[in-house]
């Protein structure tokens, strides 16, 4: 029996990157999963793989951007599994440009995924949770939410403004059985991060601010994740942990 056994989580971003290894650390101690992202091949492949194995998974697409999709997502989980004991908003994306470069589309494309679309999710999922008295939210927000490297100010200002709003929900929640913190990773090796961690100039400062010399791995983010999803942090709620090998305090 694992630590997890009979719990439902749902994971946006779940088919890859930290999303991805969270979900496998998650089925691993008996959880079943519902793996988000846009496409449905997608996710249902890696549930399938998941299944393949003995586990317990299953995909939903939606676009976290879309109130609407979110809304759908959530009743169409609560109606397979009866329930949703644990949320990971891991889904996430990216532009890199000067700011002066920046077009509005890049500003809506961003903050719609990464801000609209993680409270959104928070708020739908969050309703079900309140109304059964227990559940427990992490948010994957970013390293960029305490220091911005350039070319990340929009990028930045989302993972921010999901701190910001995690603190919010924290405060309303916190008598109701409800628990949410964040976690703010650096750079994590996965495939999205790969072509920063390649790049020599980026990798040589990265090793050089960051105290431990090294990026972190998917492992140690879902490590985090799961403890704070976890009975282990009964009393941690409205927290921000960065997983980022002591940058953030040098």
């Amino acid at each position: 029996m694992g630590e997890f056994s009979g719990k439902v989580v749902l994971v946006t971003g779940g088919s890859k990157g930290i999303g991805r290894t969270a979900v496998r650390h998650f089925c691993q101690e008996g959880a079943t999963c519902i793996i988000v992202s846009r496409h449905q091949d997608e996710c249902q492949r890696y549930a399938d793989e998941l299944i393949g194995e003995g586990f317990s998974a299953s995909g939903i697409a939606a676009d976290v951007g879309k109130v609407s999709d979110i809304r759908k997502l959530v009743s169409t989980a609560i109606e397979r599994h009866g329930a949703i004991d644990v949320l990971v908003n891991s889904a996430g994306v990216n532009i890199r440009k000067p700011c002066v470069e920046y077009l509005e589309e890049d500003w809506d494309y961003i903050i719609n995924i990464n801000l609209k679309g993680s409270y959104f999710v928070c708020a739908e999922v969050g309703k079900h949770m309140v109304a059964r008295g227990s559940g427990v939210i992490v948010n994957v927000a970013s390293l960029q939410s305490h220091i911005v490297l350039p070319n990340l100010s929009i990028y930045a200002a989302s993972k921010a403004g999901m701190r910001q709003y995690t603190k919010g929900l924290a405060n309303e929640w916190a008598t109701l059985g409800v628990r949410i913190n964040t976690i703010s990773p650096a750079f994590i090796s996965t495939d999205l991060v790969a072509p920063v961690l390649n790049d020599p100039v980026w990798r040589k400062m990265i090793d050089s601010r960051t105290p431990m010399k090294r990026p972190g791995t998917p492992d140690e983010a879902a490590d985090l994740i799961l403890f704070l999803a976890s009975s282990r942090s009964s009393y941690i709620t409205g927290a921000d942990i960065p997983i980022d090998g002591g940058w953030t305090a040098g």
